[in-house]
């Protein structure tokens, strides 16, 4: 006889020993490293999972794929709750799979669909990052039961959590359609403090979630939190309808890579920035709103892991890229990855972070990269403010870059193949200045005191609204008058 044993008081045998884990190691480790809010994401994110083994065929091919569909959050300092009508988990899932720490290699429910669950630690991890009590209540079109994660469970020796088997009349009065409940209780001391804050850490998970879940909501989900709805969200990016040489329209790239399918869309969603935003950004005044659309987006099957990004995570300021400054303050763009295996698209097992090592993405970052390169090259060329500049914008119609690839033609049939590679693309060919296809205009680019630059204003020019750069404008010419 052993006289080792292990934590389940288990001998343990003369040729071994314990590799067994432990629960705190589950329970504290999951945790430890993932945001809450990225926590309660990974709860919608099976919501979301679940519309699609409901309705794959529906789902791929939709443009109001959600629609019909909800989930509502209600949290404060007693708990947290998440219901969905989202198809509920069957009960084959639940019983061998759902609530192990760790997705198993036999586990094939998702296979085919565009998912986004990867290891199956997302909803463990989110029970245990808010609190140490759980119930779950799941309602199929075949089962209906209850699971319970109890208060005590981490010091207990049994690995399973308790499972009850629900009538379709008991379980109705939660449930009224098939979906599921997930109710946390036991809250950690701090989650209860930041579940208390409605004007801080709620108004934040509120952004986060339309930052992260605006496109799907855009397709017809629901999602609210405390009851206030969250809002859709819109990328567009603007083109002319012509299509001719010399006007403004997108760079656009297609491709299947390995088992990946990507769409990247660069361009303009708004006008370039005008002499008085380029002042405000001198002075730190200009509005968050101004710029917040601007930036590259990147989608993972529909589920936003990258918002708006300015850094060098999607090419910026990478060499010979220029960094993100207001006068790129109109470029926008959308790198959507879609997989049946989710294992195979660039993001981390957060679901909220680019994988950027994954070869895939290494692959298309230089296809956002080349269409940067097109819109900061027209912005530098055409910085200041004019009528011809004006026009260029004045009839353009939006294309819904968020959507790309889920039954937009717009650009697609108009793309063709431009390399040697597989890949479809659409280079645009912007206009350019008259002043520089005739090459007789220069720039004079100068700093002086903002005091200065008002005295002049005020003494020569006496209107409150005129810009620096006009003031420098009109110095100039005064000054050449007197040349000719």
């Amino acid at each position: 006889m052993s006289q080792f044993v292990d934590d389940n008081g288990t001998a343990i045998p003369d040729n071994k020993v314990t590799a067994l884990p432990t629960k705190r190691f589950f329970m504290s480790m999951l945790s430890r490293d993932i945001a809450l809010n990225d926590a309660i994401m990974d709860l919608l994110d099976n919501c979301i999972d679940g519309i699609h083994r409901q309705n794959p065929n529906q789902v791929e091919n939709s443009k109001e794929k959600y629609k019909g569909y909800f989930g509502k959050i209600t949290l404060d300092k007693d708990g947290f709750t998440l219901t969905d009508n989202c198809g509920g988990i069957p009960l084959k899932t639940a019983k061998e799979y759902a609530f192990k720490m760790g997705r198993s290699d036999k586990y094939k429910d998702d296979d085919g669909l565009e998912t986004i669950g990867m290891y199956g630690i997302g909803m463990k991890r989110a029970i245990f990052k808010m609190g140490m009590k759980a119930e779950i209540y799941s309602y199929t079109k075949q089962d209906a039961f209850k699971v319970t994660v109890p208060e005590n469970w981490e010091s207990s020796d049994d690995w399973y959590f308790d499972f009850e088997t629900l009538t379709k009349n008991s379980i109705k009065a939660k449930l009224p359609t098939p979906g599921t409940t997930i109710h946390v209780t036991a809250l950690n001391e701090n989650i209860k403090t930041q579940f208390s804050d409605e004007v801080g850490y709620i108004t934040d998970l509120r952004i986060d979630l339309e930052k992260h879940y605006g496109y799907i909501i855009k397709q017809g989900f629901q999602l609210t939190v405390n009851e206030t709805p969250i809002k859709a969200l819109d990328i567009n990016i603007l083109t002319s309808e012509r299509r001719s040489k010399g006007s403004i329209s997108p760079y656009f790239y297609s491709d299947q890579i390995g088992g990946v399918k990507v769409d990247v869309i660069v361009g303009f969603y708004r006008g370039p920035a005008t002499n008085s935003e380029m002042d405000q950004d001198l002075e730190g005044n200009l509005p968050k709103r101004e710029s917040e659309k601007a930036g590259i987006t990147v989608l993972c099957n529909d589920r936003i892991v990258l918002y708006a990004d300015r850094t060098f995570l999607t090419g910026w300021g990478e060499f010979g890229m220029p960094k993100y400054h207001t006068q790129f303050i109109s470029i926008a763009g959308v790198a959507h990855f879609r997989a049946k295996n989710s294992l195979e698209l660039p993001v981390t097992t957060t679901k909220r972070g680019l994988d950027t090592s994954s070869p895939v993405y290494a692959e298309v970052k230089n296809r956002i990269k080349e269409g940067i390169k097109y819109f900061t090259d027209f912005t530098n060329k055409w910085k200041s403010e004019s009528e011809e500049r004006t026009a260029l914008f004045s009839d353009l119609k939006p294309i819904a870059a968020l959507s790309l690839g889920h039954g937009q033609s717009e650009l697609i049939s108009a793309t063709d193949k431009k390399r040697n590679d597989e890949g479809i693309y659409q280079l645009p060919d912007l206009p350019k200045p008259v002043s520089i296809v005739n090459n007789d205009i220069r720039s004079i680019t100068f700093k002086r005191h903002k005091d200065q630059i008002a005295a002049v204003r005020d003494t020569f020019i006496a209107n409150p609204n005129v810009t620096p750069g006009d003031v420098g404008a009109w110095c100039f010419d005064e000054l050449y008058k007197q040349t000719i």
